[in-house]
């Protein structure tokens, strides 16, 4: 799992977030508080360069009008910048604030009538090149230096909380890989707080001793039936085999032929009782490997009897001698269905069976597969219109296939014939 896709990511960033909502809408308060305060204390600098200035003029008429760096005073309102004259020239005495050209801040201007003159003075004080000059920092320096300092602790902050809060989980997930099913400890759920981590602990305990007491059952049926089914066919295995020692068999078909189609279908149900009984096993069948050829001709001939008097041509394209990591008799459910697929719905033509080290694919000339059938032709009991079994032949392989990572591809044309590939893991 990538982290920004994790819990622990998203605390981390809420904090983070948080930090910076909180950073940001504090910074808004404060400039907006600032911005009055300095707006206040502008309106008071010039208000009090206005009455020092009165104060000297009265006593001494030829005192000059104040200029520095920060103040300019006009003498008249034709004196004045064109840009401000409209608002300056019917102020009366005393400080006013005008708009400046880019209408965020006021511009502060104080008004001045002195004795002697017949026009008034205006004494523009430029505050915000004075602050600006004189600040250290500015605003946007304060909020970007604020959101920089909050970055680091709230990432150390969040990680720090992150740990804090999954350590139980951590620990719950360490204690349920180490479980072993088939003997969950008793009062594993009460190791833990009666909080929603124990309730979450105590469902796990709940779900899994349900599934284990499935599993139970499964295998309990399995060992029986294993056995009830395997009884009668052995039974009858051998009750043919000693029928068909019987010299009195030899010349007569009335009683010969029976005999091979009960043995024959004796041979079919152990090789399905097997399948299901494989399939309902744990075990990976991936402990041995074998050799894909011995088991598709044993296959063939297993099958051989479905086209015996059918005009059929068989073929075996062996292009590799390729061996595969299953088990043979399990390679060798998968290969005999799809053989015995192929014979069965074939009337006429060629059955081709191909084995390279990419895949094994059987293709024949036969009826084909309704397009309506073809997504659908790997489910249990899904089968053709001519077929006589229950349709579980495709499932079996599809679920076989899937067991062991590989592809079953199933291309057909009805009225043309049928191609199915395994294509193997390592292909």
């Amino acid at each position: 799992m990538k982290f920004y896709q994790s819990i622990r990511f998203r605390i981390v960033a809420c904090i983070l977030l948080y930090g910076s909502l909180l950073v940001i809408f504090n910074a808004g308060i404060t400039f907006f508080v600032m911005g009055n305060n300095i707006s206040k204390m502008v309106a008071n600098l010039i208000d009090t360069e206005v009455d020092t200035f009165l104060y000297k003029y009265k006593k001494d008429r030829t005192t000059p009008l104040p200029h520095s760096k920060y103040i300019d005073v006009f003498e008249g309102v034709e004196a004045v910048p064109e840009r401000f004259r409209e608002q300056v020239k019917d102020l009366p005495p005393g400080v006013h604030a005008i708009n400046r050209d880019d209408k965020k801040h006021p511009k502060y201007v104080g008004v001045m009538e002195l004795e002697g003159k017949d026009v008034p003075s205006f004494m523009f004080f430029h505050g915000r090149a004075f602050f600006e000059e004189n600040a250290r920092l500015h605003p946007r320096q304060i909020l970007m230096i604020s959101l920089a300092l909050l970055l680091i602790p709230g990432v150390i902050i969040g990680y720090i909380t992150s740990r804090m809060l999954f350590a139980p989980v951590v620990t719950l997930m360490d204690q349920i890989k180490g479980l072993n099913p088939d003997n969950i400890p008793s009062r594993f759920s009460q190791k833990h707080a009666s909080n929603e981590l124990g309730m979450l602990t105590r469902t796990i305990e709940t779900t899994m001793n349900r599934i284990n007491a499935f599993i139970q059952r499964e295998k309990q049926f399995t060992r029986d039936a294993s056995h009830e089914l395997r009884t009668p066919l052995t039974i009858v295995k051998g009750a043919v085999e000693i029928m068909e020692a019987q010299p009195e068999l030899e010349g007569n078909p009335l009683l010969k032929n029976p005999l091979k189609r009960i043995s024959r279908s004796v041979r079919d149900m152990e090789t399905t009782i097997e399948t299901f009984l494989w399939l309902a096993r744990e075990e990976g069948g991936t402990e041995s490997s074998c050799r894909v050829e011995p088991v598709a001709r044993k296959a063939i001939k297993d099958n051989r009897y479905l086209i015996e008097n059918k005009d059929i041509e068989l073929h075996m394209d062996v292009r590799t001698d390729k061996a595969v990591r299953v088990r043979e008799e399990v390679l060798y459910i998968a290969v005999t269905n799809l053989i015995r697929n192929a014979f069965h719905f074939t009337s006429r033509g060629a059955v081709t069976v191909t084995i390279d080290d990419m895949h094994i694919g059987i293709a024949d000339t036969g009826m084909g597969i309704e397009a309506d059938k073809l997504d659908s032709v790997t489910r249990s009991h899904v089968k053709g219109q001519k077929s006589r079994g229950f349709g579980l032949g495709l499932s079996i392989v599809s679920r076989l296939c899937k067991r062991f990572g590989w592809q079953l591809i199933i291309e057909s044309e009805p009225g043309k014939g049928t191609r199915t590939r395994i294509l193997w893991q390592d292909a």
